[in-house]
């Protein structure tokens, strides 16, 4: 299977983390993918089906949002399986949809609920009859532009806040948070609820794991000792990294080829600097 990473065009880099492309899949088989902030798909070829935490399984529809996930998933992929998807930021996300990450948390959602049928066919066609990632890219990039919302975003400032704590907090602590939005509990958890689709104890443990499989991308099993650093102990790392990662960090390691790996390897490697990109 042909996983590559493109970065978006720098008028975009506030509201996408990068455009990921899949091809060349010989065999059928499923994927597990760590828990990641919302996705549009775009199939080009072959099927695919989707199978969440709670067991709920959804065929892929030509072209779908992906709300974002609060653990991690699996994709089955058909032979000859082709697509296109494209990470949002929160920021990205509410120009584009508008609508609080809550209320799409875990959920798959064919894109014709926010677009017309025949904007999305004529995306769809031109993409098709397009050769090359870079291009195919560039289509989806002009879309979201093209289909953003022109109006103020009331949440940019805290979301802003949290992007900051997220990329920049050792320890991702809550009052830490509480204290760079100078918000009580109640607020901050709508808050977190709105852009991101989880409670901020779970925004904290879902991003303390993924920062956990970056250390142990980068370095095997001598990032061990700085994966465990942020948890209580090796059996909460290995708790919440099961939940949000897919597998065990030992499984991790050994099976460095998983695509989990190659989604935190490839981002680095097309470029990626943001925290938020890199993990998300």
């Amino acid at each position: 299977m042909r996983l590559d990473y493109r970065l978006p065009s720098a008028p975009l880099g506030d509201w996408i983390t990068v455009h990921a492309c899949v091809g060349a899949v010989a065999t059928p088989g499923a994927q597990v993918l760590p828990a990641m902030l919302p996705n549009l798909h775009v199939w080009l070829g072959g099927e695919g089906r989707y199978i969440f935490a709670d067991g709920t399984e959804e065929a892929a529809p030509r072209i779908g949002l992906l709300g974002p996930t609060s653990a991690a998933y699996r994709i089955e992929l058909n032979a000859g399986a082709m697509l296109v998807a494209t990470g949002f930021l929160p920021a990205g996300w509410r120009a584009l949809v508008g609508a609080p990450a809550t209320e799409f948390a875990d959920r798959l959602i064919a894109a014709d609920r926010f677009w017309p049928h025949r904007t999305l066919d004529r995306l769809f066609d031109r993409m098709l009859d397009t050769a090359g990632d870079a291009e195919r890219c560039r289509l989806v990039a002009g879309f979201l532009v093209a289909h953003a919302r022109d109006t103020p975003d009331p949440l940019r400032a805290q979301g802003a806040a949290i992007e900051h704590w997220l990329e920049t907090s050792a320890g991702l602590r809550l009052d830490t948070l509480g204290a760079l939005l100078d918000v009580g509990p109640r607020h901050m958890r709508r808050l977190t609820l709105e852009l991101y689709g989880i409670s901020p104890k779970t925004l904290a443990m879902k991003y303390r794991a993924l920062r956990a499989a970056a250390a142990l991308t980068l370095h095997g099993q001598a990032g061990l000792e700085a994966a465990v650093m942020p948890f209580a102990d090796q059996a909460h790392l290995t708790r919440d990294f099961g939940r949000f990662v897919g597998w065990t960090p030992s499984a991790f390691i050994q099976q460095n080829q998983n695509i989990a790996a190659r989604t935190l390897e490839g981002r680095k490697r097309a470029g990626a600097r943001r925290i938020l990109t890199l993990l998300s």
